[in-house]
């Protein structure tokens, strides 16, 4: 895998969470977070907000998805989706994923065609995270 250039950096907050079934395979939970992001190059800073899902099994590991939209300070806007496996390390919550992006704004269509890789770390005990996202190549 060959990752570019650092696209942004980011700090969350969740902002709502409920369980939504608990089984054999584990628990399934929904998170609704907002954050700032820190764009880098030709990606905008702004604010952003979602909701993510995901399953977290007996030994800690996880799977998910998420959903949201960036709204940057100049007043253009991109939806995205991200897909993701997680563990649990030291006590936090550690991931590793994708995100697609979707937006109509003609400055931003070069977001259209770019998956990023996303490295996120999250802290269960204060619900803050942060994340790096690399444009992958």
């Amino acid at each position: 895998m060959v990752l570019g250039a650092k696209l942004w950096d980011e700090k969350a907050k969740v902002v709502g969470m409920s369980v939504k079934s608990v089984g054999p395979e584990g628990v399934r939970m929904e998170e609704t977070f907002t954050s700032v992001i820190k764009g880098f190059g030709r990606f905008p800073s702004g604010t952003n907000m979602g909701t993510v899902e995901a399953t977290q099994s007996p030994d800690g590991g996880s799977i998910g998805s998420g959903q949201g939209i960036c709204t940057f300070e100049d007043g253009d806007m991109a939806a995205w989706k991200f897909y993701f496996v997680g563990k649990v390390e030291e006590g936090k919550n550690k991931s590793f994923g994708i995100v697609k992006f979707y937006t109509a704004s003609q400055k931003l269509a070069w977001l259209n065609k770019t998956v990023a890789a996303i490295e996120t770390i999250g802290d269960p005990k204060t619900m803050e995270g942060s994340d790096t996202g690399y444009e992958w190549k």
